[in-house]
């Protein structure tokens, strides 16, 4: 009677839980996934971002230095040289920006990302953040995308807009919209490019120095080695701003751009699957 009775209990206990609503069946489960957490932490670096006076100190920076500098020059140029066409104070201009925003890029992202994983690590906010219901992959990306979206926006899409508007009024003759778009695009795969490579090496190092040192010693010597190799820039952006130029003031990129901006695009792809691989690893 009792083994009966037993089972009897039991179904019905069973019954009850297959009557269960399943929006209460979904909460008894477990919260969690590979990006668990991610829009959480998507605001915390929006916040970071927006917060204080970084993200204006940043738009003025870059603005001053990659717009309105090369205008200026382009401008000096002209009244400098009497014989100088509308299309040629557009290209003196252009090389400007090319130049400035390529290097401006790196600047921007070791001076906005070296503390970004390495700081947190320091201070234990990264321990903290991820006993949350957060997951690690999702804490890389979040700065990813997030920096990436600030960056481009303050460093080169604003000083963008603004360089072609008073070249346009300059110049009295608009550069190639679309050629320059397409420069445009170049600068950003090469940020896209070195912000990875510094949420990489956030996972590596553990102090700032050698992670800022890392970044513009890559930089730099990818300008020397430009001298002596030119054939290895082929497999990285160091000459981006020679293809954007070219493309703007010629309509055609060179042949070592046109094998570095897909080769880019890989090194960039690598190198954040490398950096969710080394941060998933990582002892906080």
């Amino acid at each position: 009677m009792k083994s009966r009775e037993t089972l009897e209990t039991n179904g019905r206990k069973t019954a009850h839980k297959d009557m269960e609503k399943p929006e209460e069946q979904a909460a008894l489960k477990p919260v969690g996934g590979p990006l668990s957490g991610f829009r959480n932490l998507v605001g915390k670096e929006n916040g970071e971002w927006t917060a204080g006076p970084s993200l204006l100190a940043h738009g003025t920076i870059w603005m001053l230095i990659v717009a309105l500098i090369s205008v200026a020059v382009a401008f000096i140029r002209g009244e400098m040289e009497p014989g100088y066409s509308p299309k040629d104070i557009n290209d003196a201009g252009a090389l400007m920006f090319f130049v400035l925003g390529s290097v401006a890029s790196v600047i921007a992202v070791v001076a906005k990302t070296q503390g970004s994983i390495i700081g947190e690590k320091q201070l234990g906010t990264a321990a903290w953040v991820l006993s949350k219901p957060a997951s690690r992959r999702a804490f890389v990306l979040a700065k990813l995308v997030v920096h990436f979206r600030w960056l481009l926006t303050v460093t080169l899409l604003l000083p963008a807009v603004v360089f072609y508007v008073l070249m346009t009024a300059i110049a009295t003759l608009p550069p190639p919209p679309l050629l320059f778009l397409g420069g445009f695009a170049i600068l950003a795969l090469g940020l896209l490019f070195y912000l990875a490579l510094s949420l990489l090496l956030s996972t590596v190092f553990e102090s700032r120095g050698s992670l800022a040192g890392s970044v513009f010693g890559f930089m730099v010597a990818g300008f020397m080695i430009a001298n002596y190799a030119p054939w290895l820039t082929a497999a990285f952006p160091w000459l981006f701003f020679q293809s954007g130029y070219y493309l703007v003031t010629q309509g055609q990129i060179p042949v070592y751009g046109l094998i570095s901006i897909p080769a880019t695009a890989l090194w960039a792809v690598l190198f954040i699957f490398l950096a969710l691989r080394r941060f998933e690893r990582a002892e906080l």
